[in-house]
């Protein structure tokens, strides 16, 4: 399988998740923090479950050289979900794309700066159209200005974008299975260091009604990372990588039309999708 073709699974993915977050958060009643402490450590134990079944074990590389990266990735994923769930609670999941997709020039950015692996011309014609598309499928009213919930987004796009960039680095050195485990364990054991406070109201996600629900988006959210991972492995651009994947926020805007009834502005929203859909193909070029 090609790391294009990967990728488009990562991004479905990716997508379905984030539709189950946006329920999951609007139908219970659970703090943004606790919810993230036990996501990150849920799929750490779900996908450390499917390691030791698919490979044996969950391997752990010699650290040395590797601190820095490390420390970036506990702080900036373990801070990237805090103002992701934040934002989810509060804004809707068609105006959070919006805003988070600006992720992908911060990571963009950070590639170029750090790896030299910047977009031709063409290519950066082509992302930005895919972003110009994601905000022509989802913003509703150009008149409101920034709230809270708007501004938790970009932090979080930013801290996502820095996180992504690192990433290329790091999973050079881990196997997908483990890199994923080790990826989301720190940052939700940092997260409980962190806000002690927050741990004894985790009980909520371990009732039967909720329960399975998380045990799914852990177990999806998770499958999305280890097909990232070895798509970073294999891709010769990671720039390249970044603004497909944006193309997921268009997944994101459909999968919301069907399961969570956000059909106003259908035209434009197809007039949206093939507008990404056109940026797609330049920065395949």
């Amino acid at each position: 399988m090609n790391w294009q073709l990967l990728l488009a699974v990562s991004v479905l993915l990716y997508s379905i998740s984030i539709i189950l977050q946006r329920v999951l958060l609007k139908n219970y009643k659970s703090d943004p923090v606790s919810f993230s402490i036990f996501f990150q450590v849920g799929v750490a134990i779900v996908i450390g479950v499917v390691a030791i079944l698919m490979q044996g074990k969950v391997s752990l590389p010699n650290l040395r050289g590797l601190e820095w990266s490390v420390l970036v990735m506990t702080i900036s994923y373990a801070f990237t979900n805090i103002y992701f769930f934040k934002s989810l609670k509060i804004i809707e999941a068609s105006r959070f794309t919006v805003i988070f997709a600006s992720s992908t020039l911060f990571a963009i950015l950070a590639s170029t700066l750090f790896f030299n692996e910047g977009l031709t011309a063409t290519q950066w014609v082509g992302a930005i159209l895919i972003i110009a598309g994601v905000v022509v499928v989802s913003i509703k009213d150009t008149k409101h200005n920034l709230n809270t919930g708007d501004i938790y987004a970009l932090i979080a796009a930013a801290l996502f974008g820095l996180a992504n960039a690192n990433d290329r680095f790091l999973v050079k050195y881990f196997d997908p299975y483990s890199y994923v485990v080790w990826a989301f364990l720190l940052p939700g054991l940092l997260l409980g260091i962190i806000y002690p406070n927050k741990l004894s109201q985790l009980y909520i996600f371990l009732k039967r009604t909720v329960i399975y629900k998380m045990i799914l988006l852990c177990f999806i959210f998770g499958l999305s990372g280890i097909t990232f991972s070895v798509v970073l492995q294999n891709a010769s651009n990671s720039s390249e990588v970044f603004s497909i994947y944006a193309f997921g926020a268009i997944v994101t805007v459909l999968l919301s039309i069907i399961f969570l009834k956000e059909r106003s502005y259908l035209i434009r929203k197809v007039i949206g999708a093939v507008i990404s859909l056109l940026g797609l193909l330049l920065v395949n070029r």
